[in-house]
Parts: C-alpha cells; sequence; structure tokens
C-alpha cells in the first residue's frame, strides 16, 4: 500500500486536477483502478492528495483521460516529480506558518500572478526598508520579536527571485493609490520604495497599474486578492487575511475574481501613465525631504 500523509496544497492541486479530468471523461475511479492496475484506495488517495502519484502512474491515468496536448503532459508530470521537493523557503519553516508555506510553493509554480493590493505595496514590489517597518508595526501581535522580523524580511526579498528566474513569474498587478500616499517609514523609504516599483514595472514580465483614489466603486473595495494561473492550465484565487490564507479553486469562485480583477485593471491607470504618476509622488516626495 501506498504510504499516506496529510496533502500538501501541491499533492492537492494535482489530485483535484486528475479527478477534474476523471469527472469530465464521466469514470468512476474503479473504473480508472481497473485500468491502469491499482486498488481503488490508491486512486482516491491521489485524487484527495494524501498521496504521491509517480510519473509512470500519471502517465497511465493521462492516457485513461486521452490527454494529447505534450506540453500539459509536461507540465503535469513535472508537477508530479516536484510535488515532494523542497523548496527554498524549507529553511525558513519553523517559523512559516503552513498556509504561508502553501502560498509560497504556489507562487514559486505559477506562471501567471495577478494581484490586487489596496493598502499595500504587494510583497513581490517591497523594498527591504519598507518591508522592515511595515512588519514593525505587528511586534507584540502578531511578531515576537525584532529576530522574527529579520527572518520575514529575508523570506520577503527571497520570494522577489521569482521575477527574474529562467522562466520569470509573469507578474500583472493593480496597486491602489492609498498604498503608495500612506507613509511607512519617513519620506527617503518611501521615495525609494516607489523608485524601485518604477524599476520593476519596466521589467517585460511586470504589469504595474495603480488605481486612482478617485475612481470611485468597484468590486475591489471588498478586499485584497490575488489569481494564480499555472503551467498545467490550473487556477485558484487566495484571500489573505493578517493570520492566514485562504484558497478558492471552484470554477464560479475564481472566474468572479477573475472578472473582478479585469474590471479593477479598466479602472487602473495606464502602465505607462502609471510610470508617469509613480515619478510624479516621488518627486513631492523628494520636495519634502
Amino acid at each position: 500500500m501506498a504510504p499516506t500523509s496529510p496533502p500538501t496544497f501541491r499533492r492537492r492541486r494535482l489530485g483535484g486536477a486528475l479527478r477534474r479530468m476523471r469527472e469530465e471523461h464521466g469514470l468512476t475511479q474503479q473504473e480508472v483502478a481497473d485500468r491502469i492496475g491499482y486498488r481503488i484506495d490508491r486512486v482516491s488517495r491521489i485524487e484527495t492528495g494524501r498521496t504521491k502519484v509517480d510519473v509512470p502512474a500519471l502517465r497511465a491515468m493521462l492516457d485513461v483521460y486521452g490527454v494529447d496536448d505534450l506540453a500539459l503532459r509536461a507540465a503535469m508530470e513535472d508537477m508530479a516529480r516536484n510535488v515532494s521537493q523542497r523548496g527554498w523557503w524549507h529553511s525558513y519553516a519553523s517559523f512559516l506558518h503552513l498556509a504561508f508555506q502553501d502560498f509560497l510553493g504556489l507562487e514559486s509554480d505559477a506562471s501567471e500572478l495577478c494581484l490586487w493590493e489596496s493598502l499595500l505595496v504587494p510583497g513581490l514590489l517591497q523594498t527591504e526598508e519598507y518591508t522592515r517597518g511595515l512588519l514593525a508595526a505587528g511586534v507584540g501581535v502578531v511578531h515576537s520579536s525584532s529576530e522574527r522580523i529579520d527572518k520575514l524580511v529575508s523570506v520577503r526579498l527571497e520570494r522577489q527571485q521569482v521575477l527574474e528566474k529562467a522562466n520569470p513569474l509573469q507578474l500583472c498587478t493593480v496597486i491602489g493609490e492609498a498604498a503608495l500616499r500612506n507613509p511607512i517609514g519617513d519620506t527617503g523609504v518611501m521615495r525609494r520604495q516607489l523608485e524601485h516599483i518604477l524599476h520593476v514595472s519596466r521589467l517585460e514580465n511586470a504589469h504595474i497599474q495603480i488605481l486612482p483614489l478617485d475612481c470611485g466603486a468597484h468590486l475591489g473595495l471588498d478586499g485584497t486578492f490575488a489569481l494564480f494561473e499555472f503551467p498545467d492550465g490550473g487556477r485558484l484565487a487566495s484571500l489573505e487575511s493578517l493570520v492566514n490564507s485562504f484558497y478558492l479553486e471552484d470554477d464560479e469562485s475564481v472566474q468572479a475574481y477573475s472578472h473582478a480583477f479585469q474590471q479593477i485593471r479598466e479602472s487602473a491607470l495606464g502602465e505607462e501613465e502609471t510610470r508617469r504618476r509613480l515619478v510624479e509622488l516621488g518627486r513631492d516626495l523628494q520636495d519634502c525631504e
């Protein structure tokens, strides 16, 4: 019997994709088990993420489901190989809650990430100074010590490598103008933060827009969120609270957040206009120094 362990989000995502393929073909777990020579309980554990699926078994299941898209097969095989691989964040695992470790794994695996942030500069765009000033506000509430803050700063900066790796993450983000006007640290910290966003906005894989303060009503007022897309075609929405992250994988929910993001983008400044606004905001701060 294959070993069973608590499901990681990566395993649940792969298992969920295989379950949806099976259901689309109108097959039962027993029928799949019979065709690939497995027990039904193993197919069930694979679909719920409680056991990993090796590449030969994955190939057999994809054959049963008639998947002949070579790019999709390759993406799912990579997922199967990497599902138990330790990410760079493992060395920080002792002080990162499991939900955030899941988030880092998804961020590392994603091919595209769409972010809406109303009141904060997104973590992938933060400078060290900004991050440190932001986290300092949580000492005694969600952060126990300055040592913990040092480690969290390191995590946040290391996360940003996804934007410059060999196959970089495609980042599309809308930032509320209030986030850029709310001073985290002194004016020098904010000016350098704006300069950093301007720098990242010039990367080919980064698309950054500012939502003006006077844009009126929009769906983003209900809260910030992230949308992940993966090489295998999977999608999910992420909602983050002060101490936890929540994921929505059903098509209806993901589609709703996708429409909300498009609405926010349409109300935001274009990318070139955003760059001009960043320069203007930076000059205003420079005049205050």
